[in-house]
């Protein structure tokens, strides 16, 4: 054999190596972040799904500790999302899947949510879900479901119980969709665009579609016409600073 080919050789398995080094580094970065329980991955793309289908994934959970550990809670950001661990009761270095599955009516476009855990020991870890939800038109004319029923209820209904002020209403029930002060989320931004008398209307009786239903009580929404008056007015004083 050639001192040339040797070489060549040497070079080729040198690279081999060094591939296969950062591929594991890349695999065992998050694992080795902390200790205790870690998500793995603690960023996940669901896809593609169509509003009103369920969009399931599973994430791994990870124990990264010397000794057992108790998965004491797991929390989502939203009641539409359900996150459930095959077992609560992991060894050290035992992986166990978590199983998540995120109800996709009443949305649209780009959606982010997030899964808390929580150990026996109180220390907290979060991960992150993305997905992208298509039009379908087949749930438009239902009408039989709304965003104030069910786990919906949670995020959509009962935030805005014992709220007085306008910026309390909107921070429990709008801004979760519409963004901050009114500039855009999922849904489009409302700063600037309604006069008050017409951003009343729109609040209170909706767009007849489900993802923006009437949220007045008399629509089975949960704002009265006190809280609707005082969205407005702060809204309004929004619109009056740009």
């Amino acid at each position: 054999m050639s001192m040339a080919f040797r070489c060549f050789l040497m070079v080729v398995i040198m690279g081999i190596l060094g591939c296969n080094q950062s591929v594991s580094e890349a695999a065992s970065r998050q694992a080795v972040s902390s200790e205790g329980l870690v998500f793995d991955p603690i960023e996940l793309d669901m896809g593609e799904v169509l509003e009103g289908e369920q969009a399931k994934a599973v994430l791994l959970i990870r124990n990264n500790s010397k000794g057992f550990i108790q998965i004491a809670k797991v929390e989502s950001s939203c009641g539409c999302t359900t996150a459930e661990p095959e077992t609560h009761l992991l060894a050290s270095g035992q992986f166990t899947p978590l199983h998540i599955t995120v109800d996709t009516f009443g949305k649209l476009g780009n959606v982010r949510k997030s899964i808390t855990l929580t150990d026996g020991k109180g220390k907290m870890i979060k991960a992150w879900l993305s997905l992208h939800v298509k039009h379908n038109p087949h749930v438009m004319g239902e009408g039989k479901r709304s965003i104030f029923d069910g786990k919906c209820a949670s995020c959509h209904f009962e935030p805005a119980q014992g709220k007085t002020t306008g910026k309390a209403v909107y921070d429990a029930v709008c801004m979760m969709c519409h963004g901050e002060n009114g500039t855009g989320g999922y849904a489009p931004s409302i700063r600037g665009k309604y006069e008050e008398d017409a951003f009343k209307q729109l609040v209170a009786n909706g767009t007849g579609t489900s993802h923006m239903p009437g949220f007045a009580k008399k629509n089975k929404g949960p704002l009265s016409q006190m809280q609707i008056d005082a969205l407005a007015r702060w809204m309004l004083s929004l619109d009056n600073s740009i």
